[in-house]
């Protein structure tokens, strides 16, 4: 029969191994603590750089002029004086469109002016003399002014019937035959300057205060390696409200032909140097929903920083804000570590450039 002080001692018993059994498990999950506290992590020490900043964009390339060649007037097409891709030279006529009834009136007025030229200078002469009066002289110069007036404007009639080269360039495909009844708004062709050409891309806002007209710009295209230079000759006068960024134009040698309007750009800008520049090695920043996080160590521990940044190069990310000289930045074990875990640093050089 068991008795009391029987129970009593194995209740004893009992809640000593119980105890004991608390004690290890308290001391297995301090050690754990301790082991997550030791997590070891490297870091760099913020500071100051000089960079020589560039930025990539997209563009294209354009012809310096580019027009469709229309007439003036409306009417039927006679000839065509040029040969697609053929190169023009500016004024050469270049198609014709029928004048024949124009230039017969153009005619009947040139033998009309010579009438009253005749009679203008008659009445002149009697005038001089005073056989006329001043008002009879009078009715003959207007006669021939207005004769000359309209001289004037049956040749600027004769004009638009004919399609003359604004500039010099290269005519593209034709898109009428002669015979062809044409309006003012029937397009005969393209004619293109292409040299120089146009570079054309867009700057984004932030690097507007950075940038001006005298920026080395180079640029490569589509299926070749070469690299071109370019020099910038305008801006816009205002920052695109959609694209926060501002359109700028450059001029580039086209002597060899190599570049065609139209083509796919990719356009590089180097900037001055910039001095204090904070830069961290691209490995130390995490994406989220808000942009771009750091981990700081702060306190033994593990702290997040947003933070805004700049330029990227395979080296280095440039920071404009949210991290100040001298703070100490986690590069490793980021997928490990969260908000205010505890961390063991082992401090290295960064080295940016590229």
């Amino acid at each position: 029969m068991i008795t009391y002080k029987t129970q009593f001692a194995v209740a004893l018993l009992v809640a000593a191994v119980i105890v004991s059994s608390c004690g290890e498990s308290n001391q297995k999950k301090s050690v754990r603590q301790s082991s997550r506290a030791a997590t070891p992590v490297e870091a760099i020490v913020v500071s100051t750089a000089e960079t020589s900043n560039t930025l990539e964009v997209t563009g294209s390339i354009e012809a310096n002029e580019e027009v469709l060649l229309m007439p003036e007037s409306a009417g039927k097409l006679i000839d065509v004086f040029f040969t697609e891709g053929q190169p023009v030279s500016k004024g050469q006529l270049l198609a014709q469109l029928n004048s024949s009834e124009v230039k017969a009136r153009l005619m009947r007025l040139k033998l009309d002016e010579k009438l009253a030229l005749d009679e203008e200078s008659r009445k002149k002469h009697l005038l001089d003399i005073d056989a006329i009066s001043q008002q009879e002289y009078d009715i003959a110069k207007n006669k021939l002014d207005g004769l000359r007036a309209d001289i004037n404007a049956t040749e600027a009639q004769i004009a638009k019937l004919e399609v003359r080269a604004p500039f010099s360039g290269t005519i593209g495909l034709r898109y009428v035959s002669p015979g062809a009844f044409v309006s003012t708004s029937t397009a005969l062709a393209t004619l293109t300057q292409s040299n120089p050409v146009k570079v054309r891309f867009a700057i984004p806002e932030r690097y507007i205060p950075v940038f001006n007209k005298k920026q080395p710009v180079s640029f490569s295209i589509t299926g070749s390696s070469k690299s071109y230079s370019a020099k910038v000759y305008a801006t816009e006068s205002r920052i695109d409200a959609q694209t926060r960024a501002v359109m700028v134009k450059a001029h580039a040698d086209n002597s060899k032909g190599e570049l065609v309007p139209g083509s796919f750009a990719r356009v590089s800008l180097v900037f001055d140097k910039s001095y204090g520049t904070i830069m961290v090695p691209p490995n130390a920043l995490v994406p989220e929903i808000k942009g771009q996080k750091v981990f700081l160590f702060k306190g033994g521990k593990a702290i997040e920083q947003i933070v805004e940044t700049g330029v990227r190069t395979g080296t280095y990310v440039e920071v404009l804000s949210g991290l100040n000289v001298g703070d100490t930045v986690i590069t490793t074990g980021l997928n490990q570590i969260r908000n205010g875990l505890p961390v063991q640093v082992n401090v290295v050089t960064f080295n940016s450039e590229r």
